[in-house]
């Protein structure tokens, strides 16, 4: 639904929501983010969602503070699909409005959206562990890489020291789409902005930066707080008891169509609103409000303020304790799969994360889902592979501890079971000895190096254990080793091997005549695999090549590829699928085999 078109009351109530951010600070610095994924070709009132988004950025660079220094970060504009597509076009210094818009005006959107990746990288940018810093994220959508935006809302503002994230979602219609921007912006102090059209999105740029400088050693007074009459023909109905954590909904009723708002959930007396949901008229009815409760039971106030901030009415609830448990053994392998059982009242949500005993940094996390059938299913998560004493916590998207139970990782037995040596080129079979629930890659590495060479997939076997991995070995003889790595690259189980020198050799004529077609006999050990390409003698650009393919009974079916009608000298070359020299050996193509 669009506002009407004095939608101007936005950027009012955004500033006086606002106004304790010192946004415009002369000391604070900014980076703004930029979604140009894929979606931001997608048009609003006949025009492309990212055409709107470079207007609206020079609009607001017009209403820049003075003195205040900027920086530009955009996500999904270089590549598909690709979840590290993300770039600092500019770094923070002094405003150059003019190269900002050229960039800008550059962005042509492709990719995924992640967007906690691309706050993370400007919060870094900006030392928020060291210095004031502040993020506007300007998003349509949510994230897309794996990344759990309101967990990264939580670290940033525990690790900052005074690290603010507001967030623009853009034309982003879905209530659950909206939940993670939301969560981010509440877990860092900033404000999460709907903009569901052009003119939307100028006014919330604007109002982002429209802030009085406050100067740093001296706090500006509070101003006195204006404490108008509800209106008499406003009401808000909520039950008058509802467990922690649980959503709830709230019915409106005006005498006056089309007021709209929010709804505001104070703790009893206190001026600092805990969350809040939109209120969005639909001609003359007011659907509900969906919030969601805290984690803390205690007595709360929900508040319906217009867009001046203005009361219209309000009314008080309880929030009550709630049986929320998690089921988990009380010792589980490393790296195993954990799965935990959930019980609570129906509409929680948020995430089941493991941390270190005494620590209190997400290692992983699995996805709280309510069961058709009824309660919920089981959240999963991968173990550490460090063994010791942890921790699970069910949090709630505002990084609320629900419910909580200890585990203990214990040692297990890890094994790769493969020869001692083995040819270069050929298939190595590795057989995996481990409990069940374990995942991963197991990788070849030059001895002391850490990148990997290539790996082989980890799969469970349907009736025990697990099925034997396999990869091609290098081509180079020398020292290896395999290893067992999880998901998160911990080490779960390694083995030595030497990859040995083999006797590998292509026969062909040594003159064949042009545009003629030839067999090229193979010998080496079993297991080999790749081409038999052609290329010009000194040359490294294949001209043709044929397939390597064994026999059914013993060695390798000849190789066939016709030789080009250009004469001269060539070579026949074996490469592996990593395209690795195992052999070669010359050729000459000629216009007429010499008797």
């Amino acid at each position: 639904m669009h506002k009407p078109d004095n939608f101007y009351t936005l950027g009012t109530a955004i500033l006086l929501s606002l106004a304790s951010t010192t946004l415009a600070a002369a000391d604070n610095k900014t980076i703004l983010v930029l979604d140009a994924s894929g979606s931001m070709w997608e048009q609003i009132e006949g025009k492309p969602k990212i055409e709107i988004a470079r207007t609206a950025l020079k609009s607001m660079l017009a209403d820049w503070p003075e003195g205040q220094e900027v920086g530009l970060v955009a996500y999904g504009h270089r590549s598909k699909g690709d979840c590290k597509d993300i770039e600092t076009l500019l770094p923070v210094g002094t405003l150059d409005a003019d190269k900002i818009g050229k960039v800008v005006d550059g962005l042509i959107p492709k990719g995924k959206t992640p967007l906690s990746a691309a706050v993370q990288q400007a919060a870094e940018a900006l030392k928020y562990t060291e210095e004031q810093a502040t993020v506007i994220l300007i998003s349509d959508g949510k994230e897309t890489c794996d990344r759990d935006p309101c967990v990264l809302g939580a670290e940033l503002e525990k690790a900052g020291v005074n690290f603010t994230a507001h967030v623009i979602g853009f034309d982003v219609a879905k209530l659950e789409d909206q939940a993670g921007l939301k969560c981010l912006a509440d877990n860092t102090g900033g404000k999460f902005i709907a903009a569901a059209n052009a003119k939307e999105l100028n006014q919330a740029l604007i109002a982002t930066v429209q802030l009085p400088v406050v100067e740093a050693t001296t706090p500006a007074p509070e101003p006195a707080k204006p404490t108008p009459a509800p209106l008499p023909s406003a009401k808000i109905t909520a039950p008058s008891t509802a467990e922690k954590g649980t959503l709830i909904k709230i019915e409106h009723q005006a005498e006056q169509p089309g007021l709209e708002g929010h709804v505001y959930l104070y703790a009893k007396g206190k001026d600092q609103s805990i969350t809040y949901g939109y209120v969005r008229p639909e001609g003359d009815r007011y659907p509900p409000t969906e919030l969601r409760l805290p984690a803390t039971p205690g007595d709360y106030t929900l508040s319906w303020k217009d867009p001046q901030e203005q009361l219209l009415a309000e009314t008080a609830i309880t929030v009550t304790e709630a049986h929320i448990a998690l089921k988990v053994p009380e010792s589980a392998p490393k790296g195993t799969l954990l799965k935990v059982g959930l019980t609570a009242p129906a509409n929680l949500e948020g995430h089941v994360h493991i941390v270190a005993k005494g620590k209190d940094k997400s290692i992983t996390y699995g996805y709280v889902r309510p069961n058709p059938q009824g309660g919920y299913l089981d959240a999963e998560l991968r173990l550490p592979v460090e063994t010791g004493a942890y921790e699970i916590k069910w949090l709630s998207d505002r990084n609320e501890l629900l419910a909580a139970a200890p585990i203990q990782v214990t040692e297990s037995e890890v094994k790769l079971e493969l020869p001692a040596s083995a040819p270069k080129g050929t298939l190595l079979k590795i057989g995996l000895t481990a409990p069940d629930g374990l995942a991963g890659h197991v990788h070849i590495f030059a001895k002391g190096k850490d990148q990997s060479i290539t790996y082989g997939y980890v799969r469970e076997n349907p009736i025990k254990g697990y099925e034997p991995t396999e990869f091609s070995l290098p081509a180079t003889p020398g020292d290896y080793e395999v290893k067992w790595l999880s998901e998160r690259n911990e080490l779960l189980a390694e083995a030595p091997i030497q990859v040995t020198e083999a006797d590998i050799r292509l026969s062909a004529p040594d003159q064949v005549q042009k545009s003629t077609e030839i067999q090229i006999a193979l010998q080496g050990p079993d297991g080999l695999s790749g081409h038999i390409h052609l290329f010009a003698k000194g040359k490294d650009q294949s001209i043709t090549y044929g397939y390597v393919r064994a026999s059914a009974t013993q060695g390798y079916e000849p190789a066939t590829l016709t030789v080009p009608d250009q004469l001269g000298e060539y070579s026949l070359r074996w490469l592996t699928d990593r395209n690795e020299l195992l052999t070669e050996t010359p050729i000459k193509v000629v216009e007429n085999i010499s008797e």
